[in-house]
């Protein structure tokens, strides 16, 4: 008994620490510069957010699946400038990681102004 109850609360921990360290959380504002594999929002205060992607980073724009399957079909790789441009406004789920924050996911809210 007292063993099927130290595994149930190792179990509870283990969950509980997994999903403490992998809490998202979210940023919006407007793109201020994008890089290879990187970019900078800046917020309604002006306060500035540089986020890393990486090959597992969601951009959800209209139209972007069209586009990355034309980019595949002629052979080129897809680069986050093909999507994200300055002065777009994005909602960024990201994850904070050695320091840095990493997108998950990159939504554009309206097309460049």
């Amino acid at each position: 008994m007292v063993r099927k109850v130290a595994l149930t609360v190792l179990a509870l921990l283990f969950v509980a620490g997994v999903a403490v360290a992998g809490e998202s959380k979210e940023a919006n504002g407007t793109v201020k510069s994008v890089a290879t594999n990187t970019f900078v929002v800046t917020d309604t205060a002006g306060k500035d957010w540089s986020f890393d992607v990486d090959k597992d980073t969601l951009v959800v724009a209209k139209g972007a699946s069209h586009k990355v399957n034309a980019i595949k079909a002629d052979g080129k790789p897809v680069q986050l400038s093909e999507f994200l441009a300055a002065k777009q406004d994005v909602r960024v789920e990201y994850l904070e990681k050695d320091g840095k924050m990493m997108a998950k996911e990159v939504r554009i809210k309206q097309a460049v102004k």
